[in-house]
């Protein structure tokens, strides 16, 4: 815990006189998403005014369509994600923290690339939330199908409900804890985003073979200021201290590599 409190330290004095940039490039993300649901919003209202709110083939076919355009613009958006990570990035390499980093990534000749970079991360994190809710989806298909038999007594709709909720709330922490490997992937493509992707994952999967026990210490001891997030306002400040946090695990470990301490 030592090891993770120095991180937290370092990154706290970094964000001394940065906490500007920091919350600017998290506003800028709120905003966009904000954005992106207040579309979603109105357009559903103008379907539903020229549907007659009559739940139809075509009534679903443009809800799936519309959401299917809000998730492309999703990723269209997405590489002021990566522009919010590297100015935390800087700030935590002892940079100057600059809002226009934000807009990084949208430059003509890193824009589509940062794009696919990000299509290739949701597409991990997806499949580590499908592997960690595995034991929820069978015991919920198992349970529907002998429903009549397993669950005729309150008392056993309770206990299947308790089971239930143990077992995704499980697998969702297996899958929050693998995607934080993902941390690494993202600092080492703001590093150095001329490489190849296949690199970057090479190298991420050598440094979190061995050290990827230590960024999950270091998500443990953030879940006090993560609770906190629920009164809305520490959100500002708790999410850039704590990607600065991770940005500072992660510039040392790339260091390591770099030094051929990592193999």
């Amino acid at each position: 815990m030592e090891t993770e409190k120095k991180i937290r330290t370092q990154a706290k004095n970094a964000l001394n006189g940065n906490w500007t940039a920091a919350a600017a490039g998290l506003f800028l993300i709120f905003a966009l998403s904000l954005l992106l649901f207040l579309l979603y919003y109105f357009a559903v209202n103008i379907i539903n005014i020229f549907n007659g709110n009559t739940y139809n083939g075509v009534y679903e076919t443009s809800i799936v369509i519309l959401i299917c355009l809000l998730v492309l613009s999703g990723f269209a958006l997405s590489p002021v994600l990566n522009g919010f990570f590297k100015i935390c990035y800087n700030i935590a390499n002892k940079k100057e923290a600059d809002f226009s980093e934000a807009f990084y990534f949208f430059k003509r000749n890193k824009y589509f690339t940062t794009v696919q970079f990000n299509l290739i991360i949701a597409f991990k994190i997806i499949l580590n939330f499908i592997v960690g809710l595995i034991p929820y989806f069978a015991v919920t298909l198992i349970t529907g199908i002998f429903s009549l038999q397993l669950l005729n007594t309150v008392i056993a709709n309770e206990m299947f409900f308790s089971v239930q909720a143990f077992l995704f709330a499980l697998g969702a922490t297996f899958a929050v804890i693998r995607s934080l490997r993902l941390f690494i992937t993202n600092f080492l493509y703001i590093e150095n985003d001329r490489i190849d992707f296949q690199e970057i994952f090479s190298i991420s999967r050598k440094i979190n073979k061995i050290h990827s026990k230590d960024l999950t210490l270091l998500f443990f001891t953030f879940l006090a200021w993560i609770a906190s997030c629920f009164f809305v306002l520490p959100v500002i400040y708790v999410i850039p201290y704590f990607t600065t946090a991770f940005a500072n695990s992660s510039k040392w470990l790339i260091q390591l590599y770099k030094e051929g301490k990592i193999e």
